[in-house]
């Protein structure tokens, strides 16, 4: 299982990448937004690919929750 440092890591490769091919690699905060609009326009548009996307965006607020739970109890 990935630690908080990895799942962070690959989070900021992934708004990276999505920065030098479709984005602006000088606005991370707007990096995010597209990548999460881009997200909702599959689920939305591609509904054979299953995927409920305010279900999941749910789903992993409760994974970290759970994942930094450690962190909130200080």
């Amino acid at each position: 299982m990935p630690t908080n440092e990895e799942r962070a890591e690959r989070g900021r490769e992934i708004l990276e990448r999505y920065a030098l091919q479709f984005g602006d690699p000088y606005d991370p905060s707007a990096n995010l937004t597209d990548v999460l609009t881009d997200l909702m326009h599959a689920t939305f548009i591609q509904p054979e690919l299953g995927l409920k996307f305010h279900a999941s965006l749910e789903m992993a607020g409760w994974h970290f929750d759970a994942e930094t739970k450690e962190y909130h109890e200080k």
